[in-house]
Formats: C-alpha cells, sequence, structure tokens
C-alpha cells in the first residue's frame, strides 16, 4: 500500500509539471479518485498528461506519448464512473469502464 502511495505522488508531481493545463493539480490530487485506477490500468509512462475539462459533471484527462494522445480518461462524477479509452490508431477501444469507490 505505502509503494502504491509513493507512486501516486510521484505521479501528480510528474503530472504536474507536464501541462500548463494543470492549475493546482497537486492541491487537487486528493480530491481525484481516477488517478490511482487510470495508473493502475494503464501505467505511468507519459510524456504529457494534460485536463481537457475539468467543468460540471466530468473530468477529462489525456495521456500522450510522443506527442500522440495514447490514452483518455473520463471520469464521471455523479456516477463515480470511469472509462479509459485506448485512442491510438490501430489499438483504439475501451479498457476500463466500471464504478469506482472514492
Amino acid at each position: 500500500m505505502k509503494l502504491a502511495q509513493i507512486t501516486i505522488i510521484a505521479l501528480v508531481l510528474f503530472i504536474s509539471g507536464c501541462s500548463s493545463n494543470q492549475n493546482s493539480f497537486e492541491e487537487q490530487r486528493d480530491e481525484w479518485p481516477e488517478l490511482a485506477v487510470v495508473e493502475a490500468e494503464i501505467g505511468s509512462d507519459w510524456d504529457n498528461v494534460s485536463v481537457e475539462n475539468d467543468q460540471g459533471n466530468s473530468r477529462v484527462l489525456l495521456y500522450e506519448t510522443d506527442g500522440d494522445v495514447m490514452y483518455k480518461s473520463v471520469y464521471v462524477l455523479s456516477e463515480q464512473r470511469l472509462k479509459i479509452i485506448h485512442t491510438h490508431e490501430g489499438d483504439e477501444g475501451l479498457v476500463f469502464d466500471n464504478v469506482i469507490d472514492e
């Protein structure tokens, strides 16, 4: 469990330095329960993570490698539902679609 917490903290620090769209990402880390699931499902080896949307009832994050968006996560707050979608050409598809515990 401690290793998972350290890994999540490292992921958050990495993400917070990757994109100007990530205002106060470090401060919001505890409020974004989907990050632990995203890391468990697709890892944390991204060049850039950007917030496409964090308003209303959903939060959408894009995970890039070599300038290509490889994954997109969509978290629906009211349902606590997380979807992770592999977006790279030839590998498109739903990776994860489930309600998660906060």
